[in-house]
């Protein structure tokens, strides 16, 4: 029927009607009527996905975290409908890729601990098991280094720091962050890699005099930190997507972007499609924002 509306001005429209094989009856009721109710409501979630990718950092939903947000905002709709209503308005989530630069020295001679995770992730409770790394960002000034420690039961970053140098005390600093935010009991698990700011005495010391335990990696093997690792992806693809000017421009957007956005509104799979926030909150358990 579209067709034979493209083509009305070059061909009588019975003769393309003869061509389609519909009768011209079919055709003047089909032109005469209005939009479908299906049509009403992939309109309504079309506009919907383009008014949700205008809000920061949302641009990178696919259907499946696009859908649980627009079902938010009221409209019922299934994963399906938005990934087709999506492939139909040409619009694909951001899927930009960083190259990575590694942040990990571990040809050093400081004492390496046991991997005690072995990638199993599943935790029972908040304040059992945080992860940590250290992960580059480029600015015009040179590299700015971010360390954040993850809560693995509710993927909320409980503390993080930044600095121009990558040493043990950014990584202390921001220890020390999540201790006075988190004040976890003894025994909680801390993993990271088998950097030597993760290995250094000075790191080990804190970790010792807080009671808690040290976990590593085994070498070269980003995937026994897999969560960590996603943390610092989808922070490259939502917003360091530019060189920042200068160091304090780039904190102010990592500040920016988990204290306004991944904390409290990021929807995470793992998580029922919540935010850390929300499922810290749903779970009744204490929901603290760090600062940096």
């Amino acid at each position: 029927m579209k067709f034979i509306g493209e083509c009305r001005d070059r061909w009588p429209i019975a003769v393309l009607c003869r061509t389609l094989e519909v009768t011209r009856a079919a055709y003047y009721r089909f032109a005469g009527r209005g939009p479908t109710v299906t049509e009403i409501k992939q309109t309504q979630i079309i506009q919907a996905v383009k008014e949700i990718r205008l809000e920061k950092h949302h641009d990178a939903y696919g259907s499946p975290r696009m859908q649980r947000a627009i079902v938010k905002r009221g409209v019922v709709c299934c994963r399906n409908t938005v990934a087709k209503c999506m492939r139909h308005a040409g619009i694909q989530a951001n899927r930009r890729t960083k190259f990575r630069i590694s942040t990990t020295d571990s040809n050093h001679d400081q004492p390496i601990a046991s991997n005690l995770l072995g990638q199993n992730f599943t935790t029972e409770a908040i304040n059992r098991v945080w992860l940590t790394d250290i992960t580059y960002i480029p600015t015009q000034e040179g590299s700015t280094y971010l360390c954040a420690f993850v809560d693995l039961h509710s993927r909320k970053i409980v503390s993080w720091k930044t600095s121009r140098n990558m040493d043990s005390e950014l990584v202390v600093g921001a220890f020390d962050q999540a201790l006075t935010f988190r004040k976890p009991n003894a025994g909680l698990i801390v993993h990271s890699d088998r950097g030597s700011q993760f290995a250094s005495d000075h790191f080990r010391r804190r970790l010792a005099a807080s009671g808690l335990v040290q976990s590593m990696s085994r070498r070269g093997n980003c995937y026994d930190n897999a969560p960590m690792e996603s943390f610092f992806k989808s922070y490259k693809t939502e917003e360091a997507q530019q060189i920042y000017d200068t160091h304090e421009h780039a904190t102010r957007g990592v500040s920016d972007y988990i204290e306004r956005f991944y904390n409290p509104h990021r929807l995470h799979s793992s998580l029922g499609y919540l935010s850390p926030i929300d499922f810290e909150q749903a779970i009744k358990e204490p929901s603290l924002v760090s600062e940096s």
